[in-house]
């Protein structure tokens, strides 16, 4: 269910492909039900499927929960595969160094790392397509649990030398440049168009981007500017010839933090990654 994929569940339980395949077909058998369909690129879920995820998901929980009880968790011993909604923020800032200190203290767990939204992450958590998500906090629908790992603010990026810096930039001579703007939003605008708008003021976008990574890349090459996230800004600044300032009239700062599915049943496994994630983003 989670992996998509007959080969990958194999590497994350520890059998070979035929293995998997002869435990589904007898499944298939006790069940009376294909369960799981070849797709483009693996299989999907059956709507009988679908349904057991949920309960199956639970029991398994509350299984790892009792075992654990009685012999402890133990990182070093661990064979598991953990899944992390995020996006490519998370991936930058975060998720280097908490894979180096998952490989130092648990090298048997896998981690798998899938895109989520505000829109789709309660039901990702339900169904257990991932067993945490890490993003802004304040995005965060109900339902959750949270636990807040640092705060992040924007910053203007552009490239080195470019012709329209000043050490004292305003409002007005940022919204005269021309921007790129990252944002899965399809009408082009951003945190700094409503403060532009209550300033009397506008900006052109001249390009929009669904993700990070190649956004210094890109203005590092032109006279577009962005707005950035300051970590990613600070990550990207060594490979990107880019230059990286405070923006005029700041806006306020957000939380990043990591969310769980309120009333699940205890995980160790997944307790352990969530308490060294919040050790490793102190170091951030």
């Amino acid at each position: 269910m989670r992996e998509r994929h007959v080969g990958r569940t194999g590497e994350a339980l520890g059998l070979t492909q035929p293995a998997v395949s002869h435990a589904l077909s007898r499944l298939r058998d006790l069940l009376d039900d294909p369960l799981f369909v070849r797709h483009a690129g693996g299989v999907r879920p059956t709507p009988r499927a679908e349904a057991l995820n949920a309960p199956v998901s639970h029991a398994l929980a509350t299984l790892r929960a009792a075992l654990a009880e009685e012999g402890g968790f133990n990182p070093a011993e661990a064979v598991r595969t953990v899944s992390i909604g995020a996006s490519d923020y998370t991936d930058l800032v975060l998720m280097p160094a908490l894979m180096a200190a998952v490989r130092v203290s648990a090298p048997g767990l896998n981690i798998r790392r899938r895109p989520t939204s505000r829109e789709t992450v309660l039901g990702d958590l339900r169904r257990r397509d991932i067993d945490m998500a890490i993003g802004p906090l304040a995005a965060a629908p109900d339902g959750l649990d949270l636990m807040p790992l640092f705060t992040e603010r924007l910053v203007l990026v552009t490239r080195k030398a470019h012709p329209a810096l000043t050490a004292d930039m305003s409002l007005t001579m940022l919204a005269g440049l021309e921007h790129l703007l990252v944002s899965q939003s399809v009408d082009a605008t951003g945190s700094l168009d409503e403060r532009l708008s209550d300033a009397g003021l506008s900006r052109r976008v001249v390009m929009t981007l669904p993700n990070f990574l190649s956004a210094p890349f890109i203005v590092a090459e032109t006279d577009l500017v962005a707005l950035l996230a300051e970590r990613v800004a600070h990550r990207l600044a060594g490979v990107a010839a880019i230059a990286v300032h405070p923006q005029p009239a700041p806006a306020p700062s957000w939380t990043i933090g990591l969310a769980r599915l309120a009333g699940a049943a205890p995980d160790p496994a997944v307790d352990w990654i969530c308490s060294l994630a919040g050790k490793v983003a102190g170091k951030q």
